[in-house]
């Protein structure tokens, strides 16, 4: 072999090792990046955690300062405003369930609570010309209608109705017909019942026409009355409705409150380039407060 040859073959040779460190210098970078990202990350759930777990034992004293007999948007746990982070910020969001629509009404027993829960659905329905969810599919899935052996599928995993009660709205995504619209329906709705009562201070005029539909020609004045005076006892209806309207006072009563015992609490952790949710349901009992449920998800709300 001529030197030429020679020089030419220690060129090639020289050229494959370069290409090769190359790469492997470079598959070494991402990997580095990818696992910097991946410690960036847990830190930041870390971090995540420890705020969240702060955040609710401030709104727990909150609560347990909270000496009022009735609970209305005036109160303070109501208006915690954002709470600045070293690197972001946090939401808390506190949302009592009986200021929406009780779904845990669809599995009683008590037939009279199921056909109110069930009409207060589908009026809600109504009210957002929302035409594709099918009512029955609910039923079918909670199991308070009989179960049709039907089974569900997505991308090729079959899967069957829950019947059992709502545990998350987010099961309303695995409901076929409510797949696309169940984001729309979940601001009116609960999952669980504190007592199968709405809170007369904080549910929205949405919500009272279509659940306690007997009070629906005084909606207007409940919402206008309550923004000056909270009602502190549910007797200060009666009055609003008139003697005249006793048997229908009587008939409401089972069904409204001015106190809320089951609160959503909803955080949101903005901490660099991620966006982290916490989701945790309570229970307050005088001036304690248990956790019932908690979960780490994304940002739809829960209960």
């Amino acid at each position: 072999m001529n030197n030429k040859m020679k020089k030419g073959s220690i060129l090639v040779t020289v050229l494959i090792a370069i290409a090769v460190c190359t790469t492997i210098a470079l598959f070494i970078y991402e990997r580095t990046m990818a696992a910097y990202g991946t410690v960036i990350s847990l830190q930041n759930d870390y971090q995540g955690a420890i705020y969240a777990m702060t955040a609710i034992e401030a709104i727990e004293m909150a609560f347990q300062y909270d000496e009022a007999t009735y609970d209305c948007a005036d109160d303070i746990w109501m208006k915690v405003p954002p709470i600045p982070l070293d690197n972001g910020f946090m939401t808390a969001y506190i949302k009592p369930l009986n200021a929406k629509i009780p779904l845990a009404g669809l599995n009683s027993k008590d037939e009279a609570l199921k056909e109110r829960t069930q009409k207060a659905f589908e009026e809600i329905m109504r009210n957002l010309e929302l035409t594709e969810p099918d009512i029955y599919e609910l039923l079918t899935w909670v199991g308070a209608s009989d179960p049709t052996g039907e089974r569900y599928d997505e991308n090729g995993a079959p899967y069957s109705a829950k019947s059992g009660q709502l545990q998350t709205l987010a099961e309303f995504a695995f409901i076929p017909s409510f797949k696309a619209d169940f984001a729309k329906i979940v601001p009116y709705v609960s999952i669980a019942g504190d007592g199968n009562k709405i809170n007369l201070n904080l549910a929205s005029k949405e919500v009272i026409d279509a659940y306690i539909p007997e009070l629906s020609a005084y909606s207007d004045q409940i919402i206008s009355t309550r923004e000056t005076e909270p009602f502190k006892d549910v007797s200060a209806i009666y009055n609003i409705m008139g003697a005249a309207m006793q048997d229908e006072y009587s008939k409401i009563l089972p069904y409204i409150d001015v106190k809320s015992s089951l609160f959503y609490i909803k955080l949101e952790l903005n901490i660099g380039d991620d966006n982290i949710y916490y989701h945790l349901l309570v229970q307050r009992n005088g001036a304690s407060v248990s956790p019932l449920k908690y979960i780490e998800g994304n940002s739809i709300d829960y209960f």
